[in-house]
């Protein structure tokens, strides 16, 4: 009679967790309309309390990236002064070890730009909502909202980081609303906008309803195409697509005032 083994078998290898993927809902999508005004400059939106709950939920299963990267929801950041601006009237007082929540709040309050709409930017631009494991590592942090990133080349190292990503980005969006004839996109005006960095992939025409929709143009110069609804191609430009469809999974309707 053969013995019987009771050696404890060894578990079972337990696969990786990662964030649950944001799926964008494009209802209502109007290409012309991306943003309520109201809702884009409205910092009162989510408390800090409330913005770190939001980042440990969508977080949540984040794995540090293979090179020790750590999840959007560990990360600690130390941030540096800035000076009171028109763009910004809170500036920001230097500090070390702040979380992402921290930096995000204080950086929506100075500038008077919604916190939701800065955590989208993190999305759209570098997917650090939902980053985990092979898909994270530091370059996501250093160019954190695509501020000051050419298309094709290196961000300036001026702006490189987390923290000087979300403070140029938010300073930027409130320099097009306090000078809107000082850039290409102006809203109520018709303007030619390219789909694709490649010009060969032609423009079409765009008419901004409202200054935070023309903002997100002048930061992100490139219309979708028609192609985008279904699927994309190679001459589709994600950027303000993405925008609207995480805003509207996320947070719900960005642009109330159309609702019936």
């Amino acid at each position: 009679m053969n013995a019987v083994d009771t050696t404890p078998a060894s578990p079972a290898p337990t696969a990786a967790t990662r964030p649950t993927a944001i799926a964008r809902d494009m209802t209502g999508y109007d290409a012309e309309h991306i943003i309520d005004d109201d809702v884009f400059y409205d910092s009162s939106a989510m408390t800090a309390t409330e913005v770190a709950a939001f980042i440990d939920t969508v977080n949540a299963g984040c794995q540090s990236g293979v090179d020790g990267t750590p999840c959007l929801a560990e990360a600690t950041f130390d941030t540096e002064d800035r000076e009171a601006s028109t763009a910004c009237p809170g500036g920001y007082t230097a500090a070390t070890g702040e979380t992402a929540a921290e930096v995000i709040s204080q950086v929506a309050t100075s500038c008077d730009i919604n916190p939701r709409v800065l955590l989208v930017l993190l999305q759209k631009e570098q997917g650090l909502l939902t980053a985990s494991g092979l898909t994270l590592n530091e370059s996501r942090y250093q160019a954190a909202t695509g501020y000051a990133c050419p298309d094709g080349q290196e961000c300036d190292p001026e702006y490189a980081g987390f923290f000087r990503q979300l403070y140029g980005a938010a300073s930027q969006f409130q320099t097009y609303r306090l000078d809107p004839a000082g850039f290409q996109v102006v809203a109520g005006t018709t303007t030619q906008l390219a789909y694709s960095p490649d010009a060969l992939c032609g423009s079409g025409e765009l008419t901004p309803a409202n200054q935070a929709t023309a903002g997100l143009y002048n930061y992100t110069p490139y219309l979708a195409n028609i192609a985008a609804a279904d699927g994309g191609d190679d001459c589709t430009s994600w950027g303000n697509w993405n925008f609207y469809g995480y805003y509207r999974t996320l947070f719900g309707d960005p642009t109330p005032s159309t609702a019936d």
